[in-house]
């Protein structure tokens, strides 16, 4: 064949070929409909972009209700509320940085003298950038009604919430003196210094702080503030009392110019040939920040709690932002890729705070598919070729205990009140415990120390759920009844052991039985009081209890390390294989924790036992595991229930049943039986849970009936399940919040594009031989 033939029959297949590489995004189109078609949003512009080619821009709905409604358009105009910052402010402060004329270790002082003394010498440029300067959430209106330069001498009298450097609090206070910082080092006020180094060269016809007459018909409305509905005002209070200009918010912007900037920092500070910034400068404004959890960057989200419906959803590195008014921008560096989403969710009556944040998860969840869902790296076994137990990659010496005998299996606690609390003698012990904090007897940890010779027990502390381990809210603080010791929470105001809480202690003690699943907060106040213990040079000691699921399997992918939270402590798989304390050994080393930690092993204890095989006295570790069947479930089907699903919370049997009002049970039924997953068989139920996720509503659905605990994965059957009504109710289903506890993007981004089972499974072990190797060195038990 000629090659003018094979160039003309490239040419008329053309279209099919670009249309079948073209990404689908037919979940945002879904997203956007279904939110503006049920009212609860007024409308929406989407805009997604690879480099400089534009994959989607759409507008839905309506930009205005009232007076009278008018149509969404691409060319609508925003409140893009706390976008401020990163684009405005952020891009402000960046360039004089870059020019040498602000830097950023230096105090606040150094450039608002009301800021100068000892009390501000630690409150930096780079805290205030990334949050973490010890500033009040939002001033008060008293403080910023006066406007600058007045403002600045009433908001240096408003006290820091906490020292800087030590915590991470999201603070307009710090970006409204960043606003006063540009323009007095710049001499210009922030919008004059925005436009004219920014705005302007970059030809962004429709971005500034206070939309001039001629545009603003095409601004989309927000809510009513002293009787007049905002149009073209700050919907942010006190951005209007600073006079529409403020570091936090205030700017107006479109899609597309918000794409032009986008695209020149994503180009590394260049656009269509000019540079606005210089590479190594964008570069350091999305390095993390190294103190606290490396959640912020410069002026940008990164991964902290604001970002969880976006972030999850992109490639680790990315960074956004979101805005009150419903607006949110994500940029991937790495593959050039941005998207933008802005609308008017509180138009006309300022709700639509829950609507906001689905509308951004499933449209975030939509884009992360279609853009970044790849082939998996290698086969997965699935069905009869799964394995029945998962072996460490090498067998360590383990620590000298005795035989394995069933029903003989003694607790770390039993073994250090066998030798009479020797370990502890002239401690003032801090004992971390709850309910299943019990010896082989049935007796309480707390009783035991307490009468324990030479020891004085100090203080308890209590994790989620409480000492009893009945609370399913917020647990406060108290006082065991019978030994009148404190009983602090940690799981309250705060979830850490404070300096207060630990006066007086001189060793810490853990005991408590955990479900061997990652996503079982018990491991993460672990974590937390290890950190706080190593903070507070304070030893701890961890009685070791058995994993009531076994400690042989390993199953589910590895937590994203960016993706940490107090439901996800460390990148271990979902069902960890470990106990307790191989999980305190394996932490303290690869998070280097400088924490004295002592590890009590178990006597009798082997890997392949269940908890029901060791003779030691079952206590339900919190109010929905009241059996081992529900601890092996709850490490699959848990990851179901941020889903708009019950999984039986508030029936006899959590964990389970799932079902919702829209699911029809024997079609599934039929269907998962047919997969052939090992050690579960699926029934029909109809139930209605008293509490919880669709309380006092029949539901249709599934039981799961355990026929081989040994060879059934959960996870497997969570996702099998998950793949199931997705493909059924994807209408009704909505999957995106099961990445709230699976954590993991590649196993995600397989779901949410249609992958099969198999190759969902493939991405979920993706990692598993690097992680049996990882816990090899830590096992304590053959």
């Amino acid at each position: 064949m000629s090659a003018q033939r094979v160039a003309f029959l490239l040419l008329l297949l053309w279209p099919t070929l670009a249309a079948a590489q073209a990404p689908d995004f037919t979940g945002v189109d879904e997203a956007a409909n279904a939110l503006v078609t049920s009212g609860e949003i007024p409308g929406v512009v989407v805009l997604i972009g690879r480099g400089d080619e534009v994959l989607l821009h759409r507008a839905y709905g309506s930009r205005r209700l009232v007076p009278e409604p008018a149509p969404m358009m691409l060319t609508t105009i925003f409140d893009i509320a706390s976008l401020t910052k990163p684009f405005g402010t952020t891009l402000a402060v960046m360039s004089l940085v870059e020019r040498g004329a602000i830097k950023l270790d230096e105090p606040l002082g150094r450039y608002l003298r009301e800021f100068r003394g000892r009390r501000f010498e630690a409150v930096t440029i780079r805290r205030i950038l990334t949050h973490s300067a010890g500033f009040a959430a939002v001033p008060p209106n008293r403080a910023v009604a006066p406007r600058f330069p007045e403002a600045a001498w009433a908001l240096a009298r408003v006290p820091l919430e906490y020292p800087p450097g030590t915590g991470f609090q999201y603070s307009d206070t710090g970006f409204i003196l960043l606003g006063e910082v540009v323009r007095r080092v710049s001499g210009e006020r922030l919008d004059r210094y925005l436009e004219h180094v920014f705005f302007r060269p970059l030809d962004l016809r429709d971005t500034s702080f206070r939309p001039r007459d001629a545009v603003k018909s095409r601004v989309a409305p927000t809510d009513y503030a002293n009787g007049h509905l905002l149009q073209g005002e700050a919907n942010d209070g006190r951005a209007r009392l600073l006079g529409g200009v403020a570091g936090h918010a205030g700017m107006f912007s479109t899609a597309a110019d918000l794409a032009r900037l986008c695209r020149m920092l994503l180009n590394g500070g260049t656009l269509d040939g000019q540079q606005y910034l210089k590479p190594e400068t964008v570069a350091l404004m999305w390095e993390p920040n190294p103190e606290g959890q490396a959640t912020r960057t410069l002026g940008w989200d990164l991964s902290s709690p604001f970002s969880r419906t976006l972030g999850p959803f992109f490639p680790m590195g990315s960074v956004g932002h979101t805005g009150f008014t419903g607006t949110a921008v994500w940029l991937d560096p790495a593959s050039r890729t941005y998207m933008i989403v802005l609308t008017n969710r509180v138009h006309p009556n300022g709700g639509g705070a829950e609507d906001i944040r689905e509308l951004r998860l499933r449209i975030a969840g939509a884009v992360g598919a279609a853009l970044f869902a790849g082939e998996p790296p290698q086969p997965a076994m699935t069905g009869a070729d799964a394995p029945a137990a998962d072996l460490p990659a090498e067998t360590p010496a383990p620590l000298p205990v005795s035989a394995a005998t069933p029903g003989r299996v003694r607790t770390g606690l039993d073994v250090v009140a066998s030798q009479n609390f020797a370990t502890f003698t002239g401690q003032s012990v801090g004992l971390v415990t709850n309910q299943t904090g019990v010896d082989v007897q049935g007796r309480r940890a707390i009783d035991l120390f307490a009468a324990a010779p030479g020891v004085r027990l100090r203080a308890i502390f209590s994790p989620e759920h409480g000492i009893a381990g009945e609370a399913i809210t917020n647990v406060p603080n108290g006082r065991d009844p019978w030994t009148k010791r404190p009983i602090w929470s940690l799981y309250g105001s705060t979830l850490r052991p404070t300096r207060e809480m630990l006066r007086g202690v001189s060793m810490l003690v853990f005991d408590m039985q955990d479900v061997g699943v990652r996503h079982y907060t018990y491991l993460t106040t672990l974590v937390y009081v290890m950190e706080e213990a190593a903070r507070a040079g304070i030893p701890l000691v961890v009685l070791d209890r058995p994993n009531p699921i076994t400690g042989s399997v390993v199953e589910g992918p590895l937590m994203d390390r960016d993706l940490q939270s107090f439901t996800g402590p460390h990148t271990v798989p979902i069902r960890v294989g470990l106990t307790i304390g191989e999980f305190a050994r394996m932490v303290a080393a690869e998070r280097k924790i400088p924490v004295a930690l002592t590890v009590i092993p178990m006597a009798g204890w082997e890997r392949r036992l269940w908890y029901d095989e060791t003779g030691l006295p079952w206590v339900n570790p919190s109010p929905n595991i009241r059996s081992v069947t529900e601890a092996l479930l709850y490490s699959g089907i848990g990851l179901l229930e941020a889903a708009n699903l019950s999984v039986g919370r508030g029936t006899d049997t959590p964990f389970e049943v799932v079902g919702a009002p829209w699911i029809e049970p024997e079609g599934l039924v039929d269907a998962l039986n047919r997969l052939e997953l090992r050690g579960v068989r699926f029934e029909p139920v109809r139930f209605a849970p008293t509490a919880d996720q669709y309380a006092q509503v029949q539901c249709g659905g599934v039981r799961l009936v355990v026929t081989d605990r040994n060879a059934i994965r959960p996870v497997t059957v969570a996702l099998a399940l998950a793949r199931e009504l997705r493909v059924r109710h994807r209408d009704e289903f909505r999957p995106e919040n099961i990445q709230n506890l699976l954590v993991n993007r590649p196993t995600m981004w397989a779901f949410l594009s249609g992958q099969s089972l198999d190759r969902l499974l493939t991405w979920a072990d993706a990692d598993r031989s690097s992680f049996l190797n990882r816990r090899a060195s830590y096992l304590m038990y053959r």
